[in-house]
């Protein structure tokens, strides 16, 4: 059954004194910080999020590039309540650490975009059955999402061409948005460069509700990349469940084809709490799709002790960024290249003049 409450339930780990989140990260890169309004009644659960407002951002970018990014982040806060405070400084700086961990993969290539949300937070505790998705925490948190980005469409967006991306309850989010907005709106379907929906199950049913396709190759347009990260002889973590579709990042295709660790361009591995680079491995690790499990399957450097939180053996969810980040900031590139070749040859780049007429 999709989205258990244990998979909620272990989304942080702690390293020495601190608490490092398995999937969060903030850095306020707001172009302009002068208009940020601390809204005190933000945290009022039946209050919405005011995106008109740059305090609510994590990042609100200089548009230097083409194509943007909507990026949502993972798991960050264990706040009592069962929601994220985001007026809270220390939960807003989680936030921005991973920001830097993972949507540093996509700036190279894009404007990023990324809004504070009331995320469902791990101290939300339900029955063995029930789904995140029915949590009152959660939908709230996946409201915010879907504010932000209608904000974000209709106010920042100014026509361009957009990437969605997210890791983990950031990804649960962005799966909700698709299928509430995106089914019935071809405008979108054809803006959206693609949708990186990394660390949680997406399956066939998702993509009928949300008119997309999952990718097939390294630049097929407006599709779908997701996978779950383990050791070959792991049996999976609450994030992987039947049906999950995934595509290798090393070779992008989504057979069993092998692809050796020469193919890694480099891992990159970040303190997800602060967003301090720590380290870079080029030719880290291998990967291989698992049919039977829908897995991503990696035997990471004999020797390497990594900390993979309260995750049984081999699961890698917290690095589903980290050991593939040069290959993804590649194929970021590689289908922001192949979208603009494919709307331009079509003479389909309307986008461009009306983004360039709004921007001066």
């Amino acid at each position: 059954m999709k989205q258990k409450m244990i998979f909620l339930l272990c989304l942080f780990v702690i390293l020495g004194a601190g608490i490092v989140l398995i999937i969060a990260g903030t850095t306020d890169r707001t172009s302009d910080q002068s208009d940020q309004i601390k809204p005190v009644e933000v945290s009022d659960s039946n209050k919405t999020i005011d995106y008109h407002n740059s305090y609510n951002w994590v990042s609100l970018p200089s548009i230097e590039k083409e194509v943007d990014v909507f990026y949502v982040y993972p798991t960050v806060s264990n706040n009592a309540n069962g929601s994220m405070d985001i007026t809270d400084n220390g939960e807003r700086a989680l936030a921005h650490g991973i920001f830097d961990a993972q949507a540093s993969v996509y700036e190279p290539h894009a404007n990023v975009f990324a809004p504070y949300y009331r995320q469902m937070s791990t101290a939300v505790t339900a029955g063995p059955d029930m789904l995140a998705t029915d949590t009152e925490e959660f939908k709230r948190g996946a409201g915010d999402v879907e504010d932000a980005f209608e904000y974000y469409i209709e106010n920042l967006n100014e026509g361009r061409p957009f990437i969605i991306a997210g890791h983990s309850q950031g990804t649960m989010a962005l799966i909700e948005l698709v299928k509430n907005r995106f089914g019935d709106d071809e405008d979108l379907r054809d803006r959206m460069v693609a949708a990186y929906l990394i660390g949680y199950t997406v399956t066939d049913e998702d993509l009928a509700k949300a008119g997309l396709t999952a990718a097939q190759s390294s630049d097929d347009p407006g599709v779908v990349i997701t996978y779950n990260t383990q050791s070959v002889t792991s049996e999976g973590g609450p994030m992987l469940m039947t049906g999950a579709h995934c595509i290798n990042p090393l070779n992008w295709k989504t057979d069993e084809t092998y692809a050796p660790a020469s193919e890694n361009l480099g891992a990159r591995f970040y303190n997800d709490s602060t967003g301090e680079f720590l380290r870079e491995e080029p030719r880290y690790c291998d990967a291989q799709i698992n049919l039977t499990t829908g897995a991503l399957t990696t035997t990471i450097p004999e020797g390497e002790d990594l900390d993979i939180g309260p995750y049984s053996e081999g699961v890698y969810h917290r690095y589903d960024y980290a050991f593939w980040y040069r290959n993804l900031e590649k194929n970021v590139a590689d289908r922001i290249d192949a979208y603009l070749n494919m709307t331009k040859d079509s003479g389909s780049g309307d986008y461009k003049a009306t983004a360039i007429q709004k921007n001066e």
